[in-house]
């Protein structure tokens, strides 16, 4: 199968989860309908689970597949879960809390991110695009080419600006806004074409 999440909202928090944490090296997970992504940082291993369905839609956290996740951290080198659905069941979310290992973010309820957390992702979506659509990474401002004297040519550089600004207001959820465009910039067939 091929591994593609078509929930815009699983979507962009897993590929936020990829910048801020370091989630790589998907696989579909075929017993439990999910696709796993693992992270790793010098002795703890974490396990981000999006759970999808047969269409690669975001699916639901049933109490089997919660209960499969806490098996595979007990069973494995995995110390903490992380498992991303639409909704979850009482029983499911009930089973979550009695384990201190795993944890979970529906199309509901996110975890609290901090400024920070979302500049971090921001710049580092920043520069992988400018490596795709330019060829390199800009050493400062005066070196890209996105922006000019009559205006911006460039969506990435305006995005970055304009995320600039939303972290010195401090808003969360236009931040988001900003990476989740950038995402979507990503996936842009034709962002590598444009002159």
């Amino acid at each position: 199968m091929e591994i593609e999440l078509k929930n815009d909202w699983q979507m962009h928090t897993v590929e936020l989860m990829k910048t801020i944490y370091g989630y790589e090296d998907p696989e579909y997970n075929d017993e439990v309908g999910a696709v796993d992504f693992i992270a790793k940082k010098k002795d703890q291993m974490k396990l981000m689970r999006a759970l999808v369905d047969e269409d690669g839609n975001s699916g639901t956290g049933y109490i089997n597949k919660v209960n499969k996740t806490i098996e595979d951290v007990q069973d494995s080198e995995i110390n903490e879960a992380l498992i991303l659905a639409d909704r979850f069941t009482s029983s499911a979310k009930k089973l979550m809390k009695e384990n201190n290992n795993v944890d979970y973010v529906s199309s509901k309820f996110n975890p609290p991110y901090r400024i920070s957390d979302f500049v971090y992702a921001i710049q580092r979506k920043t520069m992988k695009l400018c490596k795709k659509k330019c060829g390199s990474v800009p050493e400062s401002k005066n070196d890209c080419r996105g922006i000019s004297e009559e205006g911006y040519s460039c969506q990435i550089r305006r995005i970055s600006d304009d995320a600039t600004f939303h972290a010195q207001m401090k808003w969360k959820d236009v931040l988001l806004e900003d990476f989740n465009k950038l995402v979507e910039l990503e996936y842009d067939e034709e962002l590598s074409e444009e002159e």
